[in-house]
């Protein structure tokens, strides 16, 4: 029997419902247990619905993917929404603290595939991410190249929460003082005038 035809609002629209599904399946079991025949049980479908939006699994985990890209977007647009509070970088720690294992998938799981989709969110994110420093370069509170300030600091604060994420902050410091120390390394690219000066990021 043939596939029915289905319009591109009806396969987005399962995609979403099946990525979001997914992306809860992959908190509460990691990826490793996740398969397309697990979440049709899932979705309360059969087995061979997901095959008709998905490829393999390669195809289902860009696209649960580019959700927690998505997800991360949202998130630091409504942390930099709100008034600042707690350490340096404290939102992005904070949604990797929540999300550890889409933040993993989206960082340290190796891919070969990586959809137009997924290339947008994570663009997304990656703008969200640094819009802050865009900021104080342009008032003034920063010197230099923002792009280059952004990939100091997430280099650092997504070190900070790999470390903590796989328990291996165990030397004396906890996530808060490391992440207060952080500021030592924005200060680098403070004005000479404003260095040692209150904090401007958190």
């Amino acid at each position: 029997m043939a596939r029915p035809h289905l319009t591109e609002t009806e396969i987005q629209s399962f995609r979403s419902e099946a990525s979001e599904a997914a992306l809860s399946m992959i908190g509460e079991d990691g990826v490793s247990q996740l398969s397309l025949r697990r979440l049709a049980k899932r979705l309360g479908c059969s087995y061979a619905k997901p095959y008709t939006y998905f490829r393999d699994k390669e195809h289902l985990l860009d696209a649960v993917r580019g959700r927690a890209f998505g997800h991360l977007a949202d998130y630091m647009t409504a942390a930099l929404a709100a008034p600042p509070s707690g350490p340096f970088g404290a939102p992005y720690l904070q949604f990797a603290f929540d999300h550890p294992e889409a933040f993993r998938l989206m960082f340290e799981l190796r891919q070969e595939y990586m959809s137009p989709e997924t290339r947008e969110a994570q663009a997304r994110a990656w703008k969200a991410c640094t819009q802050a420093f865009h900021d104080a370069v342009a008032a003034g509170v920063l010197e230099g190249d923002p792009e280059l300030i952004a990939h100091v600091a997430w280099a650092a604060l997504h070190g900070l929460a790999s470390l903590a994420l796989a328990n291996q902050l165990y030397l004396g410091k906890s996530v808060e003082e490391v992440a207060e120390g952080l500021e030592a390394v924005m200060d680098g690219f403070r004005p000479l005038h404003a260095r040692g000066g209150a904090k401007w990021l958190s």
